[in-house]
């Protein structure tokens, strides 16, 4: 006699064998794409652990023979580094490019500034052109609240060089969001340099050493048409951030406020260009007050001089 309950059993544990049948048969197929998947992971950490290196600045030993003078003039911009809260007012990144030619000290050079400036962590990514690297190094840096770290980028033009969109979008956020920070401090090496492209305007402070390659030095010219309309606004843009200098306390030496414009106007090519001269002359003035150089706040050509040669390659 024919028992349903039997029969409904029976299909049941046929049903089931069938579903882990099927299940078996799913996982053997899917087993190559899922190694696939575990070696590729493992390949990108493998390529990002090549990439990036977080050493303590106290075990580095940087050699630097014959930059003693380079030292010497950009002591202002160790000391901001070093002590961020007594500059705090002060509207400009944190972010150095050091220009140089190949095996000419620019490592060596940011190691030192490292350990000038009081540096706790040194991350360095190897591969700027590498996203993820780039993305690991944003993770890596934002976890140290309160140590104060460089990000290094060596030979950063070779990632402008290769235009990648994505290497691009990410490089710019890692130095935007990481320069603000006043314990961080960005610094980029490169062989070659354009000037008004876009490494030269994400850099607001640049140091060309001897013998930089500086591609293309004739700045882009302004069409004559619009010649006098950017003429007029620079002037207001120079005339604006002067004020504001002026309104914080610093002065003028040896020099009229059309002569200061003047000066900043026959080489800045944009408004922020202008603002960066200013604040490096605010940085200097400051600097020179708090070493008991100069009893105020003063800008001197020198000074101007300086800001200039430091913002505008080319």
């Amino acid at each position: 006699m024919f028992d349903p309950a039997a029969g409904s059993d029976t299909a049941l544990l046929f049903t089931e064998q069938l579903l882990v049948f099927a299940t078996v048969i799913g996982s053997v197929a899917a087993l190559p794409s899922f190694i696939e998947f575990i070696s590729g992971v493992r390949k990108r950490k493998e390529r990002i652990d090549l990439s990036l290196e977080d050493e303590a600045v106290a075990e580095l030993h940087p050699r630097l023979a014959g930059m003693d003078d380079l030292l010497t003039s950009i002591e202002d911009l160790v000391d901001r580094a070093r002590f961020p809260a007594a500059y705090q007012e002060l509207k400009i990144g944190n972010e150095v490019l050091i220009i140089g030619p190949s095996q000419s000290g620019k490592k060596s050079l940011a190691q030192t500034l490292a350990k000038a400036t009081g540096m706790e962590r040194l991350v360095t990514v190897y591969n700027p052109r590498d996203s993820d690297a780039l993305a690991k190094a944003k993770s890596l840096v934002r976890s140290y609240k309160r140590k104060k770290v460089m990000l290094l980028l060596p030979r950063i033009d070779l990632a402008y060089k290769q235009s990648d969109p994505e290497v691009l979008t990410e490089l710019d956020a890692l130095i935007e969001s990481t320069s603000e920070r006043q314990n961080v401090l960005v610094v980029a090496t490169a062989v070659s340099f354009e000037p008004d492209s876009d490494l030269d305007n994400l850099f607001g402070i640049k140091l060309a050493l001897p013998g930089a390659e500086v591609i293309g030095i004739n700045r882009r010219a302004i069409p004559e048409d619009v010649q006098p309309e950017i003429q007029q606004m620079m002037a207001k843009v120079a005339r604006f951030y002067l004020a504001e200098a002026q309104r914080r306390g610093f002065q003028l030496q040896g020099m009229s406020e059309d002569e200061f414009c003047a000066l900043i106007l026959a080489d800045a090519m944009n408004p922020a260009e202008v603002e960066d001269i200013v604040a490096l002359c605010e940085t200097a003035a400051l600097f020179r007050r708090r070493t008991n150089r100069a009893s105020e706040l003063i800008f001197t050509r020198e000074i101007l001089d300086t800001a200039i040669n430091r913002v505008v390659i080319g």
